[in-house]
């Protein structure tokens, strides 16, 4: 943990404050279900510091709420696929031959798919296991039907890379098992774009998140979503300003704390000197 490291993740200071709004958002003031058809579309205020929508809802509590669905479904994409990236990457950078041409043809065949709508294909009729699945936990698992693959190709290519170095042949020559290479003379010197990959992959999949909640086949209502909130913010446009700054601020400021951090991660585990 060297003492740049916490200045090259400064960026990512709006996902630790959203973290923090998440964490704390049954204990918020403002129920983000209780409806009050008498303080519909009421501007921000001290009473509602974000103001109401449609039904009265209050729009600070229900953007606090959004948080956890939107993180939660970023983090387990990000943890999906490196599950499933992991093994088959090291697989095909290991072993070479065979098992990499396998591997790099799965890899191929899942990059031609765009990932939402194969996304919003296993949604609209998820199988039995899926569907009962909480609801952030079956988007996210949705979005790494395909969010494996940057991890896997990226440790491929490291595996490759790696497994003729010296420390490799080393380890060889002095009968280490194939296991004790993999895991403490390959995969600790592997897993830097591995981390960034997957950094990034949170930020995507917290945008796909909302997209999906955007055309209703992501979290189910009454459950707080960015992209639910966005979608009355557009059928309400031009009435009420705040449904649609807010929820696209926190947006905004989820994919740009992510990417900030993944680009820290970067830079802390170059070996080559920063000059800036």
């Amino acid at each position: 943990m060297r003492p740049e490291l916490w200045r090259r993740l400064l960026p990512a200071w709006p996902v630790a404050l959203l973290a923090a709004a998440a964490a704390v958002a049954p204990w918020l003031p403002g129920n983000p279900y209780r409806t009050d058809l008498g303080a519909v579309f009421t501007a921000p205020s001290a009473a509602h510091w974000m103001g109401t929508d449609g039904l009265g809802r209050d729009v600070a509590s229900r953007l606090a709420h959004g948080a956890r669905v939107s993180l939660t479904v970023g983090f387990a994409t990000a943890a999906g696929a490196i599950l499933v990236g992991l093994p088959l990457g090291a697989v095909a950078g290991y072993r070479g031959g065979f098992w990499d041409a396998a591997v790099s043809r799965v890899i191929e065949a899942a990059l031609c798919f765009p990932a939402l709508l194969v996304a919003v294909a296993i949604l609209i009729d998820p199988p039995a296991w899926l569907r009962a699945l909480p609801d952030p936990l079956r988007v996210a698992a949705a979005l790494a039907a395909l969010g494996w693959t940057p991890a896997a190709r990226y440790l491929r290519a490291e595996f490759l890379r790696l497994r003729g170095s010296e420390a490799v042949l080393s380890a060889r020559a002095a009968g280490a098992g194939t296991l004790r290479i993999v895991a403490l003379h390959l995969l600790p010197r592997s897993l830097g774009p591995v981390l960034v990959s997957a950094a990034f992959g949170a930020s995507a999949a917290a945008l796909a998140e909302a997209a999906l909640s955007f055309v209703g086949v992501g979290v189910s209502p009454p459950t707080p979503t960015w992209g639910a909130m966005l979608l009355e913010a557009m059928r309400q446009s031009g009435r009420a300003w705040w449904l649609a700054l807010f929820p696209g601020l926190a947006l905004f400021a989820t994919v740009y704390g992510l990417n900030g951090l993944a680009e820290g991660i970067r830079d802390w585990l170059d070996p080559r000197p920063q000059h800036r």
